[in-house]
């Protein structure tokens, strides 16, 4: 337990800074060892962070996301291995020191302040909820790339429009790649949500199978965040097809895709803090074996189903 805690505290957070160092490197000079060297090292770090989160759930017995800081560990890995696949497929590395320094910031973080004991819920033992839980962060993280792409699209438009050619104008890919990046992270990113989607209903039903019928009733698919994810996922394959065949391309494209990104942070804020639901995991009960349930999570069922858990 020491060993895998002092690895992934130490090791993993300086690995990242490498990993940014030769991005910022390769941003500033466009050197061609730092063009061969900066995605060999980013694609190990993922290596090593995988082994990481892997030995260290083995040894937790659960998925090690469930604290905050945990949860900001694994979302600098989703961040980086998410902008990986991009990278890879559209062949442009400049963005890259964006994306690194902001997963190396999470990890840092993340791994600095950590405990060894930290509250997590139940359900992080519970394969169908890890799984679920996962998709929904990959898919997350890979909507929001394809903001911060649609964020650097419109700042290099606007700085061609006013002819000011500085470092980041010279230094960063084309509109049109930039373009493709942003569509190319929501062509990641729908398919992932509509897996989470799926598999987080499969989990929903199998754990209703292990509760009492009262609780097993609150249950259910209309769930506030349910029907606000099928919207979102909804409104981003609209988007993907209006990109495919009604051709929207462009500045409003990109425009269409940093309002629909604030528009899914505002949704969910707006859900998580007005409106009652049973996606609430916090707690950090035993499993009660008579219900399958823990009781505060039952306490936040009755709540809800009167309306007044916020």
């Amino acid at each position: 337990m020491i060993v895998v805690m002092s690895v992934f505290k130490v090791l993993m957070p300086m690995i990242y800074l490498v990993v940014w160092g030769s991005y910022l490197w390769l941003f500033y000079t466009d050197h061609p060892v730092a063009r061969r060297l900066c995605t060999r090292l980013a694609v190990t770090a993922v290596i090593l962070h995988i082994i990481c989160m892997l030995g260290k759930g083995f040894v937790l017995g659960r998925m090690p996301m469930g604290a905050p800081l945990e949860f900001l560990c694994a979302l600098a890995l989703a961040m980086l291995a998410t902008y990986l696949v991009i990278e890879i497929r559209i062949k442009a590395k400049s963005t890259g020191f964006l994306v690194t320094g902001m997963a190396f910031l999470l990890i840092f973080i993340g791994s600095s302040f950590s405990t060894t004991e930290p509250e997590v819920s139940v359900y992080l033992d519970d394969p169908g909820f890890a799984g679920h839980a996962i998709l929904v962060l990959f898919a997350y993280t890979a909507l929001s790339l394809s903001f911060l792409f649609a964020v650097l699209y419109l700042i290099l438009n606007r700085q061609l429009m006013k002819h000011q050619f500085g470092l980041l104008f010279r230094r960063l890919p084309s509109l049109d790649t930039l373009e493709r990046m942003s569509v190319g992270a929501v062509k990641l990113g729908v398919p992932l949500l509509f897996a989470s989607l799926c598999l987080g209903h499969l989990w929903m039903y199998d754990l209703a199978d292990r509760m009492d019928t009262h609780m097993a009733a609150m249950l259910s698919p209309w769930d506030p965040k349910i029907l606000i994810s099928w919207v979102i996922l909804l409104g981003y394959t609209i988007g993907l097809v209006g990109n495919r065949f009604l051709g929207w391309r462009g500045k409003r494209m990109n425009v269409m895709a940093v309002v629909a990104f604030i528009s899914v942070v505002a949704a969910m804020g707006l859900v998580h803090h007005f409106f009652p639901s049973f996606h609430n995991f916090k707690s950090t009960e035993p499993i009660s074996t008579l219900s399958g349930f823990p009781e505060s999570a039952s306490h936040i069922l009755v709540r809800c189903e009167g309306g007044h858990d916020r």
